[in-house]
């Protein structure tokens, strides 16, 4: 059993919204609606929840056309919290979430021992209890956003639809609400279809997310399937990077602004640079060079570490170790071959402890064999060096040879961009462009 929009294309006053739409919520499901303002998420809620009559296509509940349904009998099985809020009439919190028996009473029935055991059941659920006997006129905003839920609930729906739910609620008030919504969905089969702007959220608690642009779906799938970079910025127009939450592991959205205090320009132009970072430390530095043009490489990095999920969230060739494991011959032999193809070798102001130590000794073997190195010093070095004084050489080599060093990540895109072809450094460039060109020629 499922609601179902078939082939639906909706409107208002002749102006079409939402165009041969298919959409289903299976019986249990938890399916989110996203996309940006007037792309017809609210518009797709009020025809499945028989507000709104489809101009073609059909709505159907278990197989029927809910148009061909009474509105009680519908009201039985699914309930909607729309958006807005409740007007703050005088009337009791509890009258407000009594009227959500009414689809289950008779004509002139009042309300019974079970409707009232009911109706207080979805008070405490939403944490509205203690509001039972005030007047709406005098609560909150949020407090009535959360008896627009609880009415809903009176309703005992096996379908639950709601218009942004969230929209009024502080944080702590958004998380219990959809672990409300959550724990109905898994322990009462309650099946929840909910349109939420925060797509960290819509990815944390929707087993399946349905992307719409324009009134048509554009992805449906799972979070990974429909939360990618490609598929934001074609919707939304915006620069996203995906990482992974750090302990449920589901996509998380990170805007990238399109304007910066600072911004860099544009002109990587494909040039190669490798990044040598970890523990958070090259963050800034993967995603503004990407963002500025650059072919960016990174590693060895520890799978899981900070800046491997960033890298790998960006799409770059990581090279990259166990969790928690030391840096292997194998893997600074592959970190050391990208240094000596990239154009410039960056070095972030990272911790360097002995697990690391090869990551800085494939710096100074790349820059010995004539690398670019740039190096990023925005903490003192012996307050980075774990080591016991093992890598202080390695390092005061690597400084001493470095084409430059430079206190802040923002230095090294305008060195990159500006005082790199100031200097004498373009005949090094020109050789890594060569030895690329004769690669690709043994290639063919």
């Amino acid at each position: 059993m499922a609601l179902r929009l078939e082939g639906a294309t909706l409107g208002y006053r002749g102006r079409p919204v939402a165009h041969a739409v298919d959409l289903e919520l299976p019986a249990g499901g938890f399916v989110g609606l996203i996309g940006p303002n007037a792309s017809g998420k609210s518009t797709l809620l009020k025809a499945m929840s028989r507000v709104l009559r489809p101009r073609h296509g059909r709505v159907t509940l278990g197989g029927e056309d809910l148009w061909q349904l009474s509105p009680m009998t519908v009201a039985r099985q699914v309930a909607t919290v729309a958006q807005g809020l409740p007007p703050a009439f005088p009337l009791l919190a509890e009258e407000l979430v009594l009227m959500g028996r009414l689809p289950h009473l008779r004509r002139f029935q009042g309300e019974g021992p079970r409707d009232l055991a009911v109706a207080r059941r979805a008070l405490s659920l939403t944490g509205t209890l203690s509001l039972a006997e005030r007047s709406l006129a005098e609560l909150s905003g949020g407090e009535r956003q959360r008896l627009a839920i609880a009415r809903a609930l009176a309703q005992e729906p096996r379908y639950l639809l709601l218009d942004e739910p969230t929209a009024h609620l502080d944080i702590n008030y958004k998380v219990e609400l959809l672990d409300l919504l959550r724990r109905l969905n898994r322990a009462d089969g309650v099946a929840v279809l909910v349109i939420l702007h925060d797509l960290n959220l819509a990815a944390l608690y929707c087993d399946e997310l349905v992307l719409l642009r324009a009134g048509r779906v554009h992805a449906r799938g799972t979070p990974e399937q429909v939360l990618l970079s490609s598929h934001l910025e074609e919707v939304y127009g915006s620069r996203t990077v995906i990482s992974r939450h750090p302990i449920r592991g589901v996509p998380q959205v990170t805007l990238v602004s399109g304007r910066d205090e600072d911004p860099a320009p544009l002109q990587g132009d494909g040039r190669r640079v490798h990044v040598v970072g970890g523990g958070g430390s090259a963050a800034w530095l993967l995603e503004a060079l990407t963002l500025a043009g650059f072919a960016v490489t990174a590693g060895v990095l520890n799978r899981g570490d900070s800046d491997w999920v960033l890298a790998r969230s960006l799409g770059l060739e990581v090279v990259e170790a166990a969790p928690f494991s030391p840096v292997g011959d194998g893997e600074r032999a592959r970190a050391l071959e990208l240094m000596r193809a990239a154009h410039w070798v960056v070095l972030a102001d990272l911790a360097v402890g002995r697990g690391n130590l090869p990551n800085l000794q494939a710096v100074r073997d790349a820059m010995q064999a004539g690398g670019l190195v740039v190096v990023v010093e925005a903490t003192p070095w012996p307050q980075r060096d774990f080591t016991a004084g093992m890598a202080a050489p390695i390092y005061a080599a690597i400084r001493e040879g470095a084409v430059t060093t430079v206190t802040d990540d923002r230095a090294v895109l305008r060195w990159l961009n500006e005082g790199a072809r100031e200097t004498g450094h373009q005949t090094a460039v020109q050789e890594v462009d060569q030895r690329a060109e004769r690669t690709r020629g043994r290639g063919r």
